[in-house]
């Protein structure tokens, strides 16, 4: 298929033995899902799609397959993907790609021009996020533009290739349709913004790039056009980033837990719907011998987890280090006993988001460039954070996510490698998305230990 006619929605027309309809023949492709990354990702060769190949069996709408029967079949005009559940997941409302009541997005791959893993996978494994979904579909109301909204403008048209079959039902989802892979042309000025140095933006981009660098980008873009959307002012402190402004509230001294107060200090932050789902709040307090504690509010769009810890094995791990008390040589007081001391800094949430997006730091740049840390750490289906992170106790209710979505990157190398994105659907299903293929997994599959962002929601 030619990448510039990827948008089309119509689904590949292949017969159930395996056999293209179209006059030309299509080179199949096998997906190596985790156990063999593809370098850079890529799928197409002189613009042909390869699609996975497609075995002979016999077809049931009610049959689950079992471990040994193949997970994909193709039947009619669109290609049928066989659910495979090896163990019940947890209820998520967020596997639930809602739009309205009773629609639901056909899962579609996406088409790596070169390069682009790294976009397709963060863009599947946000389509995960429902609230995400219905947000934009609300902003096709709106007059966007992509002069002014190039973020926005690129989302809304991305979001509206994806459809649902007419007759398909959510509570009837062993087989999910999957559709055509079309390729994300609609980003090229992101990608120009993201990348100025980079002089051709979707084809044949001459190096990979970082996807938590690109989805920190994409958030923080979003939410600056959110606000000029809804006539607000973006940021005045000239950093790049709206998020965070340079003047601060005043100082206030508050009463924490067992009554012991700080005099703390709030970041200003205009928030937007996008903060809505994805913004937190973070409290950080340094304690100095002989001064009143300082405490610092700040908002935030991702945590950013360190686990070149030895003790860091799992997810939990990861986060129980990130509230650890550090110490601080060589702080200088402010007030009380000025001067240079000893200090105690801790960082706690103070606001939980609806979607929690865990960033594991896997790469790591020094003297001799840049790092990539092969390291195993575990994380659950179902996340319940500690009362330790948090700065006031919460029920065990108010503290439980639900995983919704995951981007690994694949590969011994930091700048090389492959991106991949694993995603839940309707009637608790998983699916792998590995550019244009869509494979559909097991939790087995969905739970191994390398992946690289996570996105949690709250139940």
């Amino acid at each position: 298929m030619d990448s510039s006619k990827g948008s089309n929605c119509n689904p590949t027309s292949i017969s159930k033995n395996g056999t293209s309809s179209h006059s030309e023949a299509i080179e199949n492709h096998k997906p190596k899902a985790l156990l063999h990354p593809k370098e850079n990702g890529r799928l197409f060769d002189n613009g042909n799609m390869k699609l996975k190949p497609v075995e002979n069996i016999n077809f049931c709408s009610s049959h689950i397959p079992s471990k040994n029967v193949p997970t994909s079949v193709v039947e009619n005009e669109f290609q049928t993907v066989v659910s495979v559940k090896e163990e019940k997941l947890v209820d998520t409302v967020d596997g639930h790609l809602a739009v309205d009541s009773g629609t639901y997005l056909l899962p579609r791959g996406l088409i790596n021009s070169g390069n682009t893993c790294f976009l397709n996978a963060t863009l599947q494994a946000l389509l995960s996020c429902s609230a995400v979904v219905q947000l934009f579909q609300g902003l096709k109301t709106h007059d966007i533009h992509k002069t002014g909204y190039p973020t926005l403008a690129a989302i809304v048209e991305f979001i509206s290739e994806f459809k649902m079959p007419a007759g398909a039902s959510s509570k009837d989802m062993n087989h999910m349709q999957v559709g055509r892979p079309f390729s994300p042309a609609m980003f090229e000025v992101v990608l120009k913004n993201f990348t100025p140095d980079v002089p051709s933006s979707i084809s044949g981009r001459p190096r990979q790039e970082d996807a938590q660098e690109f989805l920190s980008f994409i958030m923080h873009q979003m939410h600056d056009e959110l606000l000029k959307l809804e006539g607000q002012s973006s940021s005045a402190s000239g950093n790049g980033s709206s998020l965070v402004s340079s003047i601060e509230d005043d100082d206030w001294e508050t009463v924490g837990p067992k009554n012991k107060s700080a005099v703390t200090r709030t970041q200003n932050f205009a928030p937007s719907e996008l903060s809505a789902i994805f913004g937190g709040q973070l409290r950080s307090v340094v304690k100095a011998r002989g001064n009143k504690a300082s405490a610092t509010v700040q908002p935030f769009l991702l945590l950013h987890l360190d686990i070149s810890h030895e003790a860091v094995s799992t997810i939990e791990d990861a986060l129980r280090l990130y509230s650890m008390p550090e110490t601080l040589d060589e702080y200088r007081t402010t007030s009380g006993k000025a001067g240079v001391v000893t200090a105690r800094k801790s960082v706690n949430l103070l606001t939980l988001p609806k979607i929690m997006i865990l960033h594991l730091k896997r790469f790591g740049y020094g003297t001799n460039g840049s790092t990539k840390l092969h390291k195993s750490v575990r994380f659950p289906l179902e996340l319940v954070l500690s009362r330790d992170l948090l700065v006031s106790p919460a029920t065990e209710g108010g503290r439980k996510y639900a995983l919704i979505s995951s981007v690994t990157h694949h590969g011994r190398e930091a700048s090389k490698g492959h991106y991949t994105a694993d995603a839940c659907y309707p009637s608790d299903q998983w699916f792998r998305f590995d550019d244009a293929s869509v494979t559909a997994i097991g939790t087995n599959k969905v739970l191994h230990d390398q992946a690289y962002i996570l996105f949690y929601r709250k139940v």
